[in-house]
């Protein structure tokens, strides 16, 4: 069927403002504390680059819980905060797993543009974007893997069948409605700190403690969002 991007947009507001006080365990303890320790003590400048990419990405598994946490409770609504979370636990090695193929897919462009550098070619440039391209295509394909384990209690090979069926032919409105998303908290991420910093000092290389935790206030509430609106996306191509 045809995803309708006005419902899954209505229907996704109506869930974060009737219920955001039941997201707000999930996203707080597993997307909010983490990205706000990260910031403030586990950044390039106190561990190096290196390791601070180690940190982002074991602050980025430990978000996959709070985020499988909140599409169970828009899946499940009888289920409580505290259930979802330990439910959300035992599927994220599920999700990871499954969520590798969106990784792989992107990891030929990492590769070709580093080796490509800043001076790249205009045939360089053109192939960079193709396959860009291809591998959003791919990841928006399986966009629906967390929801899908979630709901369906699948394995990870087959919700990644699962997601391809069921995005078929809605990859443009699919692309649509996230993009919307991720450009309006892209602006308010960039006036939120611009403010802070404006507010509290610092700079965007070594941001005040204030600045860092609206950051992070900006990014869980973000988490919550698209987490819902994953649900909804399924909920909706499911029925």
């Amino acid at each position: 069927m045809a995803l309708m991007i006005g419902k899954a947009w209505t229907d996704t507001v109506s869930d974060v403002q009737r219920r955001f006080g039941e997201f707000a365990l999930p996203a707080a303890a597993f997307v909010f504390m983490p990205s706000l320790l990260i910031a403030r003590f586990a950044d390039a400048n106190a561990l190096g680059d290196q390791n601070a990419q180690i940190a982002q990405a074991v602050g980025g598994l430990i978000g996959v819980i709070g985020q499988a946490a909140i599409v169970l409770l828009v899946l499940f609504p009888g289920i409580d905060p505290g259930g979802a979370i330990r439910r959300a636990a035992r599927l994220a090695p599920r999700i990871i797993l499954a969520s590798l193929a969106v990784l792989v897919v992107f990891m030929p462009v990492a590769v070709f543009y580093t080796s490509i550098g800043a001076q790249a070619s205009a045939g360089a440039s053109v192939l960079l974007l193709l396959l860009t391209a291809i591998a959003v295509y791919v990841a928006l394909r399986l966009s629906l893997l967390a929801a899908i384990i979630i709901s369906e209690d699948a394995r990870a090979v087959d919700a990644l069948r699962r997601s391809w069926a069921l995005t078929a032919g809605n990859v443009g409105r699919i692309f649509a409605i996230f993009a919307i998303f991720v450009l309006i908290f892209a602006i308010l991420s960039g006036l939120v700190g611009a403010l802070g910093l404006a507010a509290t000092g610092g700079s965007p290389e070594d941001p005040s403690f204030p600045t860092e935790l609206l950051i992070s206030i900006v990014g869980a509430v973000f988490s919550v969002f698209v987490s819902v609106l994953s649900a909804n996306i399924y909920r909706q191509l499911a029925a």
